[in-house]
């Protein structure tokens, strides 16, 4: 995509900058030259100091920092739904998908309708896993998974690293029917190709952060193996010693992001924080962010705290449900934490506003504390934090001068954001990304008055039912879409 070089004016209705004064401008105006904000004001002083070559009326909207989804996983988009309710569940349904039956050709088509769906959502920036866990025998998977971000204008961190142990793991190359093992040394092999392809493209929209499925994924108990974390529909806590093969995998992942110059994001559940800090404690570092972190403990919290690891929180994720991420405790101990979808299935959407604020009542009915999280931090959860947790709180997350123009307009023109009053609250409370009517980013206008730039979306949209068909019947799920007999007058699945 080509940059922008004109002076471009965006007059908005208001302008939340969440800036360091956190400066809300009503009506107020942002200045872009080429893929960067040069000034956010008032309407008169702008018009006073600057000659607009492009002028954009964005009067009815809201302008914000793009939304920054902080964890998530590529391949959900095109398993919403599957096998949920059925045995072994979603889970389970999907591990043929990713590792057996897909090609090139889902990852790429599964980017498209991920990356439409930020569009549509106001999410220009965003990091997902290539499957469940990372699939790790070639590096085309991901390279493909990254296509439909780069093709459609966004900023996207492809996060690719050896999953969780025992070695080796098998895959299948869904278009040949060939078979193919890896261990940590070809995860890490196939992680350094990813990097050294795709880190910095596209005008520094792609990056690509070393992604271990797990912290510390596995523990020594009574000379036993085991894993930890969330385990099928068990939550194991981690209590031991880490494995041999979870400390040597963690110096591995330490020592090729410190190599590449690159970030770590993983997931970590209870006890997986302390027994990193005691096995690598190097890894604890503002370089590394968490997600989920289910059932932490206080002293866990503390060591976050301390060495600047952020935590990314998924309010409606299936871990959560396991075991309790103590967002409260978090930030009272000093802990940057960002809201964050998960990925797209298999109950959910990449609609993070609205999970921002579901994020705020489940603490609030937890803490019986209507108090908690007012407005202005569930919004900086979703655009400064976030960006802080992912290491680019000086290039996005806020609107001021020297940023890169990420910029989402939030139209007004609707019953449930009116009255024109106390507007964070109203974006933060009643708006979905569905309101989205106006997305920049790098500078680059890619939607306006809720229509898209030269985008197909016909094309993505019937090419996504197609190859999702046709993976589907590889994998021999297709009976697992049916749903469950369950699913209607009972209780549960």
């Amino acid at each position: 995509m080509q940059g922008n070089t004109d002076t471009v004016v965006i007059r908005g209705g208001a302008v939340i900058t969440v800036d360091n004064d956190r400066r809300i401008l009503d009506p107020g105006t942002i200045v872009v030259e080429g893929d960067r904000i040069v000034s956010v004001d008032k309407p008169a002083r702008i018009e006073a100091e600057y000659e607009p070559d492009i002028e954009i009326d964005a009067s009815d909207s809201v302008l914000l920092p793009g939304l920054i989804d902080s964890h998530g996983h590529a391949g959900h988009a095109l398993t919403k739904g599957l096998g949920v309710g059925s045995e072994g569940g979603w889970m389970n349904a999907v591990q043929d998908v990713y590792f057996h039956s897909s090609t090139e050709e889902f990852w790429q088509a599964e980017s498209y309708l991920a990356a439409l769906e930020h569009l549509e959502m106001g999410v220009t920036t965003s990091l997902s896993f290539p499957g469940s866990s990372p699939r790790v025998d070639d590096p085309k998977y991901s390279i493909a998974a990254s296509t439909g971000y780069a093709d459609l204008g966004l900023r996207h961190i492809v996060n690719v690293g050896p999953p969780n142990p025992p070695y080796p793991k098998s895959y299948t190359d869904g278009a040949t029917g060939t078979e193919q093992s890896a261990d940590l040394d070809d995860a890490i092999a196939t992680t350094a190709t990813v990097i050294d392809e795709l880190d910095g493209a596209e005008n520094g929209r792609l990056s690509v952060y070393v992604g271990p499925s797990g912290l510390v994924p596995e523990f020594v108990e009574d000379g036993e193996r085991k894993p930890a974390g969330l385990v099928g529909d068990s939550f194991v806590f981690c209590d031991g010693e880490p494995s041999e093969m979870s400390v040597r995998q963690l110096e591995q992942v330490v020592e090729l992001a410190d190599a590449k110059g690159t970030k770590i994001h993983t997931h970590a559940f209870g006890g997986q924080v302390k027994a990193a800090a005691e096995a690598v404690p190097e890894v604890l570092s503002p370089d590394l962010s968490l997600a989920h972190c289910s059932a932490l403990t206080s002293e866990e919290l503390e060591l976050m705290a301390e060495h600047g690891v952020s935590a990314s929180h998924g309010p409606l994720t299936h871990a959560y449900a396991r075991a309790r991420f103590p967002l409260v405790e978090a930030l009272d101990a000093g802990v940057n934490v960002a809201v964050s979808t998960d990925g797209a299935a298999p109950d959910r959407s990449f609609d993070l506003l609205s999970q921002g604020r579901i994020a705020a009542q489940l603490q609030r009915a937890h803490c019986n504390d209507t108090s908690l999280l007012p407005y202005g931090k569930i919004i900086e959860m979703m655009t400064i934090d976030a960006a802080k947790a992912l290491g680019m709180a000086d290039e996005i997350g806020s609107l001021e001068p020297g940023k890169k123009a990420d910029v989402i307009g939030i139209s007004l023109e609707s019953a449930k954001l009116r009255p024109r009053t106390a507007l964070s609250h109203r974006i933060a409370h009643y708006a979905s990304g569905a309101d989205t009517d106006f997305v920049m980013v790098d500078g680059n206008v890619l939607v306006r008055e809720s229509k898209f730039d030269s985008v197909d979306v016909e094309s993505i949209l019937s090419e996504a039912d197609r190859v999702t068909s046709e993976t589907f019947e590889r994998a021999g799920v297709m009976d697992r879409l049916d749903g469950s007999p369950n699913a209607w007058h009972e209780t549960r699945f």
